[in-house]
């Protein structure tokens, strides 16, 4: 095997001016020129990846060092459990102790109310007790979150103060048995990203500055001049010491987080150690280490409303500025650590532009459905970056939601931008798991596969489906099981060319983790699609005869260790002439996979229902009846087409619409409905025709991977303007595919209706994107 190339590989069945505003920046200057400690990286070699560099990493990482000075801050007048706020008390603590040369602040028992707090040099500020609680106030003024120099999802800015903050110190630490309370819920902090209104409508106050932020990072807009805080909606992250030297977090719990938790930017030898994360808000992210160099993570709990751990680089210009300047993120260890609920485990990405290199993870464990992923990798060609020398060894993953492993190029905007990201060098081993959607899911764009793929000692169990593999090249199987089928194996094995009398047609398998040169293959012939086969001939590619016409073939491809897969069953057809047309390539496999009648008189310029669209789904999808009844307003059980109309339903690929709405009705996350709303969706409208900006929509849908709600890529029509923003992206995704295309010139008339020659398109286009 050289390289997988198809579009896809099934198996299995992220009010003052600005010039008065700057007199009170100290840090302006520094960072818009990027006055940085260059760090010299650990020694690697791509290709020889081994745990050897972990030990090597680790003769970096130490814990700071501090003097035995210890202070109190009642003793500065700090007063727990009065529920007046006690910033200014243990700020001069920590303020004085480091111009002493440095110490242990001590916080003992008690709730202690406070606004952001600034680490200072060779300070460790301790929480004494399990019952020490710093709990963050939700009056949020500039006097308790003043306007600091930070970084918001991998962009530079001024913006509220992280809760605990530190900028260019070194030797400081936050330890101790208590609990960082940052007080967010739906009505503080969280209600800036998503605010559901008394009408049920739902708002997002920080949508507008979001975007601002996103076009000075790509602008290069110089950090003074990016003023956000009071008067916009970017919320703070709860710790992040930026540019600083010996960081340790130990200990403690943090807790209701406004949004990244842990989020290190620029740091040298950081360590988080038996930290306790429980925050589900919007972007809770748990530890978000971000062009740092030596970093350990090791022994902590996370159940987190994001990643648990995501690791990051920097977004779009900024960080590739960065990582031009020597500082991607690298050398980083993450051990012994426990993954509970989020979206990824261990994630890359998306802000990674400056690039991720030399991570190690040891001993970990994944345990819960909702955790969507073990590991995952997210990126797409507007971030651009390179994730190289990634190493995963003896994690235990007991459940899973979606994949053990996910890599995807095509997160957010996918393919639209000018810097193609790169993962490489990535070594996974001793891996066991059982549950979830995909076992391994790893996709590239094909101008940059996943070089250095290694899998080794890896059992995998119990999910939908087996790998989705997308432009790897070369990949490394070694003992490998999923699903009960050992690897390498054959794969993605089809039959390409139209099976008509005198038409050549070829056998292509690929396989996976081995050497194509190792298959052997052949055809079978039966009587009917699902009678009984029996051997044909060997050659892989050979001209139809004409005595095979109505028969049905397949080609099967064998390894040396007698693994077999085989194709869909082909019927081949009388002649090349279908529904008025001649050599219709597209039509004619339609048919020969059975999508359609060869024999039908098609009247292909037909508006088609969604009755009729639900019924060439099942048949792309071989769905007859849902896993379980499905209740629908307009289709009742004794309808003859329930059965297949359910199933589809259950699959998510065409939903179900408020019948008293007239408005396009996308789906639930898309559309941005609140759950009210959600349950006037019982209608599925079986007779009503399909636009064409909604067919794309559905074409995503029913496309087999669930690319729905991650995949924003815009749709390059001349019209594209009147496709509704509810389909927008995924008609733009379908474009991206080739599953739809413009009807005439570049316009894709998104407002006429879907036709029976559209739809017919449309399954076959996505059969042969699905390896069928």
């Amino acid at each position: 095997m050289k390289k997988i190339t198809r579009r896809q590989f099934l198996t299995s069945a992220g009010a003052t001016s600005a010039a008065l505003l700057l007199s009170s920046l100290p840090h302006a200057a520094a960072a818009d020129e990027n006055c940085l400690r260059k760090v010299t990286p650990a020694a690697t070699n791509s290709n020889d990846l081994s745990w050897d560099m972990a030990e090597e990493i680790l003769t970096h990482i130490s814990d700071p060092v501090f003097p035995a000075y210890t202070v109190n801050v009642l003793d500065y007048g700090a007063v727990p459990n009065d529920g007046k706020l006690d910033t200014a008390a243990i700020q001069r603590a920590i303020d004085e102790t480091s111009a002493h040369g440095g110490g242990t602040v001590v916080i003992p028992s008690g709730v202690y109310d406070v606004g952001a707090i600034t680490l200072k040099s060779n300070v460790n500020l301790h929480l004494e007790s399990k019952d020490t609680i710093l709990r963050f106030t939700r009056d949020i003024t500039p006097a308790n979150y003043p306007l600091v120099f930070a970084h918001y999802e991998g962009s530079k800015l001024y913006n509220w103060s992280p809760l605990i903050y530190a900028y260019q110190q070194e030797n400081i630490a936050l330890t101790g048995k208590g609990t960082l309370d940052g007080q967010a819920d739906k009505n503080n902090w969280w209600n800036w990203s998503r605010t559901v209104n008394p009408d049920g409508t739902i708002t997002k106050p920080g949508n507008n500055d979001v975007k601002l932020l996103r076009k000075m990072t790509d602008n290069g807009t110089p950090a003074e001049e990016r003023i956000f805080g009071e008067g916009h909606y970017l919320r703070p992250n709860f710790y992040q010491p930026i540019e600083c030297t010996n960081v340790l977090i130990e200990g403690v719990t943090i807790a209701n987080s406004p949004m990244w938790e842990l989020n290190p930017v620029l740091c040298t030898n950081f360590t988080a150690r038996g930290v306790t994360i429980d925050t589900h808000g919007y972007n809770n992210d748990g530890c978000d280490p971000e062009n740092c160099n030596y970093v350990l993570i090791e022994n902590c709990f996370f159940n987190t409303g994001d990643d648990c751990i995501a690791v990051k680089a920097g977004r779009n210009r900024d960080g590739r500025e960065l990582g031009e300047a020597g500082h991607p993120t690298q050398n980083l260890i993450i051990r012994n650590n426990t993954f509970a609920d989020g979206h990824g485990g261990i994630a890359c990405g998306s802000e990674m532009s400056g690039g991720i290199k030399n991570l190690f993870a040891d001993n970990n464990t994944f345990d819960s459905p909702t955790l969507n992923y073990a590991l995952r990798f997210k990126t797409n060609a507007e971030r651009g970056g390179a994730v190289e020398n990634i190493y995963l060894r003896n994690s235990k993953v007991k459940s899973v939601g979606n994949a053990v492993v996910h890599a995807t190029m095509l997160y957010d905007v996918g393919r639209d931008g000018d810097y193609l990201p790169q993962f490489k060098n990535i070594t996974i081993e001793n891996l066991t798991s059982s549950g979830g959607e995909y076992g391994i899911f790893m996709e590239a764009f094909e101008e940059v596969p996943i070089t250095g793929l290694v899998f080794r000692n890896v059992n995998i169990s119990n999910v939908g489906t087996d790998i989705r593999a997308l432009n790897w090249e070369d990949p490394v199987m070694e003992n490998v099981t999923i699903n009960g089928k050992t690897y390498p194996r054959p794969v993605e094995t089809k039959i390409l060319g139209v099976p008509v009398p005198g038409q050549r047609i070829e056998g292509s398998s690929t396989l996976l983790g081995g050497e194509d040169t190792d298959l052997s293959s052949k055809w079978l012939i039966s009587d009917s699609a699902d009678g009984d086969y029996h051997f044909f001939r060997i050659r892989r590619s050979y001209a139809v005869p004409s005595y095979l016409a109505g028969k049905y073939i397949k080609f099967v491809s064998t390894d040396r260790s007698g693994n077999q897969d085989a194709s869909i069953p082909y019927k081949v057809l009388r002649s090349a002439e279908i529904a008025g047309t001649t050599n219709d390539a597209e039509l004619l496999r339609a048919a020969s996979k059975g999508y359609i009648d060869e024999n039908d008189a098609l009247d292909l310029n037909r508006p088609i229902t969604k009755r009729e669209c639900a019924k060439m789904l099942g048949k792309l999808w071989n769905l007859t009846a849902p896993s379980a009844p499905v209740t629908i307003s307009d289709v009742p059980a004794s309808d003859p087409d329930y059965g297949v109309i359910a199933a589809v339903v259950e699959a998510g690929m065409i939903e179900l619409k408020d019948p008293t709405s007239a408005i396009a009705q996308g789906t639930l996350y898309n559309a941005g409905v609140t759950s009210s709303e959600g349950a006037k969706r019982t209608a599925f409208l079986p007779d009503a025709t399909i636009d064409r900006d909604e067919m794309g929509h559905i074409a995503l849908l029913s496309c087999g991977v669930p690319y729905n709600e991650t995949l924003g890529t815009q749709p390059k029509f001349d019209d594209a303007s009147q496709i509704e923003s509810v389909y927008e992206d995924n008609v733009g995704a379908s474009a991206y595919f080739g599953f739809v295309t413009a009807k005439t010139g570049n316009s894709y008339l998104p407002k006429e209706k879907t036709t029976l020659e559209d739809l017919i398109r449309i399954v076959e286009r996505i059969s042969d994107f699905s390896n069928k």
